[in-house]
């Protein structure tokens, strides 16, 4: 029998675990860019911490810059869709106000935002698939 995707239930236990295993392996590594960006400002002669905008630059200034285009003609609803006649607003007025606060509170949570979406999903799971679980019935 053929099911179609929107007449599935939504997928649990090892698609959950994937997709949960996923947020939070990326939540780490921003975690670590995070540590990475503390030790640059601990470790710099400035009092001021370095912001998101000049971490990135410094970089890989061309993925800034194709990040920016990518953003305003692809992604934001007021520039991909002429009809609405709008201003774009998730490059200028959201994405460049995050880029002058420091690089370190910023990645910082994103880093909660991923593990915290890690957390939410993984309460998805069947508990046929926890470990504490995977013993036989019989067994005590």
């Amino acid at each position: 029998m053929t099911h179609f995707a929107l007449e599935q239930a939504p997928p649990d236990g090892h698609y959950c675990g994937m997709v949960s295993n996923v947020f939070r392996i990326l939540g780490y590594l921003i975690g670590i860019a995070a540590f990475y960006a503390m030790w640059i400002d601990l470790s710099s002669p400035d009092d001021a911490s370095i912001v998101l905008g000049q971490f990135w630059f410094e970089r890989h200034p061309a993925s800034l810059q194709i990040s920016e285009a990518v953003i305003s003609r692809y992604i934001d609803p007021c520039g991909l869709i002429v009809a609405l006649d709008c201003e774009p607003f998730l490059w200028h007025p959201l994405i460049a106000t995050l880029l002058g606060w420091p690089t370190t509170l910023v990645l910082f949570l994103v880093m909660m935002v991923f593990l915290g979406i890690a957390k939410l999903i993984g309460r998805g799971k069947s508990k046929r698939t926890r470990g504490q679980n995977l013993k036989r019935h019989g067994e005590k």
